[in-house]
């Protein structure tokens, strides 16, 4: 006979014990039904879900895999959920990792290393199965790893391989740098701008290092980086000022998508636009580059290659795999449209 028991108190979640009770069953029999290791009769199965229904119980799969030793969670630390390659790349691992039965457990450090180190130590609390890892900056804090030698590892993206102990993923920044500086010069422009975010990022760095060398090759083109912050109203008012004091250049290079709406909020507060008045090339593309009057010339990153090669190393890390670390490398893809389709520089 079914169990008139009561609803759990306001704000407590309701539990297996409390499903039981109103089903009138054992606990275990309602574990039967969620889990479906067990048959369980057509009359008992659905009192037990009309009893789950009615308290709003849904199963918390993590606790029960890690109770009963067979959790199967993949951590994954980034530095910043408001980029757009990050925020793809991120979705992409959840959706593989779903596919294969695990569980993501998720968190950002905000570009702040101590908060990246607080919360690596707080993940791997959890004993998960692997760490998919995006780095603040090119320092790793390797003394969280210490603690837990035999966690599979994977870096991706704003990780310097050179430095990295682990497998990595990463795509070849170096050569969209000097790719990028190319179809410029190419174009006739002299004078080049990058607008970058943080350099300290060995992405960033590796940008710059490509372009300047391709530039170096030219006796009359010149490369300036501009360093703006991660903030792109802020990033477009030191953009302004530079402009103020230097001139437009013929070309400006911005290094993520970020810099790219910083340069076009200039380029609106001024009153210029891409290519009339300079030519302009963006990173990450995105829908919104297209989505404009003029669409944007973009560097193309493979979020999805990156994000596939990146669960396909730690599954077979975590299957057993010991062979050395590797340091997987893609390619990248420059888009061209309007923006660096206009006249040639004429300064």
């Amino acid at each position: 006979m079914k169990n008139a028991s009561k609803a759990p108190q306001p704000g407590r979640r309701a539990s297996i014990k409390d499903v039981a009770a109103r089903a009138g069953v054992s606990t275990a029999t309602v574990s039967h039904v969620f889990s479906g290791k067990k048959h369980v009769n057509e009359a008992l199965e659905k009192r037990v879900r009309a009893a789950a229904r009615e308290l709003d119980y849904s199963v918390d799969r993590v606790a029960s895999r890690l109770r009963s030793g067979k959790a199967k969670v993949i951590a994954v630390m980034v530095p910043d959920l408001e980029d757009l390659f990050l925020s793809r790349f991120v979705s992409r691992i959840e959706a593989q990792a779903e596919d294969s039965g695990f569980e993501v457990i998720l968190s950002c450090s905000r570009n702040d290393p101590e908060l990246e180190r607080t919360r690596l130590r707080a993940m791997l609390a959890w004993r998960p199965t692997g760490l998919v890892f995006v780095p603040c900056h090119e320092e790793l804090p390797m003394e969280v790893f210490r603690d837990h030698p035999d966690l599979p590892i994977i870096g991706a993206d704003r990780v310097n391989p050179s430095l990295t102990p682990f497998d990595t993923v990463t795509v070849d920044n170096y050569g969209s740098g000097w790719t990028a500086a190319d179809n410029l010069i190419l174009k006739g422009a002299k004078k080049i701008l990058m607008l970058s975010s943080i350099t300290e990022i060995a992405t960033i760095r590796e940008r710059i290092r490509g372009a300047r060398e391709r530039i170096e090759r030219e006796r009359d083109v010149e490369l300036q980086v501009l360093a703006v912050g991660s903030e792109p109203t802020r990033g477009a008012e030191k953009l302004t000022e530079w402009f103020g004091e230097h001139g437009l250049p013929d070309a400006v290079i911005s290094l993520t998508n970020v810099m790219t709406l910083a340069a076009l909020a200039t380029f609106a507060q001024i009153g210029i636009e891409a290519p009339d008045d300079l030519l302009l090339i963006g990173y990450h593309d995105s829908l919104w580059m297209t989505a404009r009057k003029v669409p944007i010339t973009t560097v193309s990153l493979p979020i999805d290659d990156v994000a596939r090669a990146v669960w396909q190393r730690l599954e077979s890390r975590v299957a057993g795999d010991s062979s050395p670390n590797r340091n997987t490398v893609l390619s990248t893809t420059l888009i061209e449209r309007d923006t660096t389709l206009g006249r040639r520089p004429s300064r």
